[in-house]
């Protein structure tokens, strides 16, 4: 049951809350983390940095038990055999809220990717304020006898107060699986904080989360802080450190390269260069060639057209009266907050959304009225979401995944050609990732996967390519990796470009054109003023790509 943080007394404030004494980790074969030691001490609140695969998702799978500590011992007042606290296993001891636990809970609510959208198919009808239930929350079995009391009014009372910090009060009556990333987000982070954990791990907790949604959540993490209630975030993002941090521990190359106070962190750090190279130097760095289309004369036909189009989903209007073309060799910036309708937009445009068949909407020329016009426009498509990431079979091979891309298939269902092998080798190798081929795609780490995933988009060279939200869970260094790699297949490909992002100083230098959504509207739709093939920016090592455009 949600128990309120508890604030520690002066008294308390020299014990240890956590300790890791001389600790070694197991990580499949591999011995990481050799001999660590770290003390948290009651009072004290850290945040954890590092690049991504520096190893924090490893130390914290250490923390929960999940991956085996081969030597040395872990301390903490939430073990269920400290003789300080015997009581302690009664409750939830640590709680732990990742991009993966999310992708969890949404194949649970979701058979198949995009079910959302199939009536008939929903293989779970709970909406969000039955997920956020006492019944939900405590894990109760409805036919246990004698079953858990637990303080409902208390209940209803946290749970009230979470729902308002967060914003989620519009979503109680949907469902799950309706949600976009940012709200499942949100929604998760209710019911984590319900459960009333001693210790709250937050990885990566602003990712998919507009700028509004992320000032929100460092505000309910403040006040959670100032309650006492003790949280370990950890991010890539220097910039997301919670205010109220006290503390901060370094990791770098699966090892602890610092840790102490804050400011003194903070400067480590940056005399550390904020991060180490990219994922992938080639994809990085290697010259971008001219563009197959500029400077040539053409007629810019539109590819995309919508009408007047308005969606109603659930009781709310989703879209009003979209009025909007994109043309060939455009390409676009689709920016707004979470729920403004950038989802169910970029799922039109695809033939994911039901009711594309009744909408005014032409794509390459022919309207959406039949199977047959959506399935020769889906051939001209390719994509990439984290949806799409977090419902895509881990085993496949990394090259059969960028071969599903012919099919637009999850997971490669049928058999390529010759000639489709070596293209999809082709784009290994200009990514770098040669070697990765026949490794599964599970194995790869999680800026490799992006970058397969977009292999895998333009591997079929289609006339549009959709990125929704590419650069979701990356780190400073794989931005800007992927968003050159996503530079270079446009100008290679000669496709039209959807770039959906919460950060409008993260997109690529491709962009010709902002399209800002906001409640279902078209709030701006306007050319940027940068050409096309200005000059690439001198950016600072260790920051954030800038914008250039905007």
């Amino acid at each position: 049951m949600a128990r309120r943080p508890q604030a520690t007394d002066d008294r308390s404030a020299d014990r240890e809350f956590l300790a890791l004494e001389n600790v070694s980790v197991r990580s499949g074969a591999t011995v990481v983390f050799k001999r660590t030691n770290w003390t948290w001490r009651w009072g004290e609140q850290w945040a954890m940095l590092g690049p991504d695969g520096a190893g924090k998702s490893v130390l914290i799978e250490a923390l929960l038990g999940r991956c085996p500590i081969v030597s040395g011992e872990v301390r903490g007042p939430f073990s269920r055999t400290d003789p300080e606290n015997p009581e302690a296993g009664a409750g939830m001891e640590m709680a732990h809220l990742s991009p993966w636990t999310q992708r969890e809970l949404a194949l649970r609510e979701s058979a198949f990717y995009q079910q959302r959208w199939h009536s008939g198919f929903e293989s779970s009808p709970r909406t969000v304020a039955q997920f956020l239930s006492q019944r939900s929350v405590e894990e109760r079995n409805p036919f246990e006898l004698g079953g858990r009391q637990g303080n409902s009014p208390q209940f209803a009372r946290w749970r009230r107060q979470y729902v308002d910090w967060l914003g989620i009060k519009p979503l109680l009556r949907r469902r799950l699986i309706h949600l976009s990333n940012g709200e499942l987000r949100k929604t998760l982070l209710a019911y984590t904080l319900l459960k009333g954990p001693r210790l709250l791990i937050l990885e990566d907790p602003y990712a998919g989360l507009d700028v509004a949604s992320r000032r929100k959540l460092a505000s309910v993490i403040g006040r959670l802080m100032q309650a006492g209630q003790a949280i370990l975030v950890a991010t890539h993002r220097v910039e997301e450190i919670p205010v109220r941090c006290t503390h901060l521990l370094l990791v770098d190359r699966h090892q602890v390269v610092g840790q102490g106070p804050v400011a003194s962190m903070r400067d480590l750090w940056r005399q550390r260069g904020g991060s180490r190279a990219p994922v992938n130097a080639r994809a990085a760095k290697s010259p971008l060639p001219p563009h197959p289309i500029r400077g040539q004369t053409f007629s810019p036909r539109p590819l995309v057209e919508l009408r007047k189009v308005t969606i109603v989903g659930a009781g709310k209007r989703i879209l009003h009266e979209i009025n909007w073309t994109l043309r060939e060799g455009e390409c676009w910036a689709l920016l707004g907050p979470n729920g403004a309708g950038k989802t169910t937009l970029l799922n039109l445009i695809q033939g994911d959304h039901p009711q594309v068949y009744a909408a005014a909407i032409r794509l390459f020329g022919r309207a959406t009225d039949s199977t047959q016009a959506l399935w020769l426009a889906r051939r001209r498509i390719g994509w990439m979401s984290p949806e799409l990431h977090q419902h895509y079979p881990t085993a496949w091979e990394t090259l059969d995944v960028i071969c599903s891309g012919y099919f637009n298939s999850a997971g490669l269902h049928q058999a390529c050609s010759h000639r489709q092998r070596v293209q999809a080798r082709e784009w290994l190798a200009k990514f770098g990732l040669e070697r990765q081929a026949h490794l599964p795609f599970g194995e790869l780490s999680f800026g490799q996967q992006r970058l397969v995933l977009l292999a895998r988009a333009a591997v079929k060279r289609p006339r549009l390519i959709i990125l929704d939200e590419p650069c979701q869970g990356l780190d400073t260094q794989q931005r800007q990796t992927l968003l050159a790699a996503v530079d270079r297949t446009i100008r290679q490909t000669g496709a039209s470009l959807i770039f959906v992002s919460h950060h409008e100083d993260g997109l690529p230098r491709s962009i010709t054109h902002v399209l800002r959504l906001k409640g279902g509207r078209i709030r701006e739709a306007r050319e940027v003023v940068a050409p096309r093939n200005s000059p690439a920016p001198d950016w600072p090592s260790g920051g954030d790509a800038p914008n250039g455009h905007l």
